[in-house]
């Protein structure tokens, strides 16, 4: 893990009752890298929350700040061009971005979650030529930017904005349903 990046400290409560070894949690389908941040919780007393909630305030400034720490390493380490820095930062990032999802009680949906934002993404991608003029027509009309888009070996249409190559949404884009997940599994949505 390089150099520490899942800090911990004393468990800090608030009105939601943290699991720690909450049983049945590692059996979820979590990837593993929440799986090994889980043991990494569980080995450290690092709470693990049951259900979507907001931890304690001074515990979500330590996870923003854990994830600021991380990202300005990944960012040291373009600017010094090293490459085995890069992996370190980018394995670090994805430890701490885990157990943030633990601490803030969603390890059991983080799977769900990632696949609706990937649903979601995807649908970027224009279905017809025709969709994809009217996206490009769309964003010209909107503020005055310039885009392009490119036929896809699967018949789709990718829209990219002209000035730094930025994928750009369809205008049939579909948004993350994140509240109804979030609510399902037992959050305060």
């Amino acid at each position: 893990m390089g150099r520490g990046a899942e800090g911990s400290g004393s468990p800090l409560s608030d009105k939601s009752a943290p699991v720690q070894d909450a049983p049945g949690v590692p059996a979820l389908p979590m990837p593993d890298s929440l799986k090994q941040t889980f043991d990494f919780h569980s080995q450290f007393n690092v709470d693990v929350l049951a259900s979507p909630a907001m931890p304690a305030p001074a515990r979500s400034a330590l996870r923003v700040n854990l994830l600021q720490e991380e990202l300005n390493e990944l960012k040291e380490a373009i600017a010094s061009n090293d490459l085995v820095e890069v992996a370190d930062a980018l394995a670090d990032i994805q430890y701490v971005l885990s157990g943030t999802a633990l601490e803030f009680g969603m390890g059991a949906c983080y799977k769900e979650l990632v696949d609706e934002v990937h649903r979601s993404n995807m649908s970027k991608a224009a279905k017809t030529e025709q969709e994809a003029q009217e996206t490009v027509e769309h964003y010209r009309n909107k503020d005055g930017t310039e885009a392009y888009y490119e036929r896809q070996p699967d018949g789709t249409f990718n829209i990219y904005r002209r000035s730094d190559m930025k994928t750009l949404k369809s205008v049939r884009y579909s948004r993350a349903d994140i509240r109804s997940i979030v609510n399902r599994h037992g959050g305060p949505c």
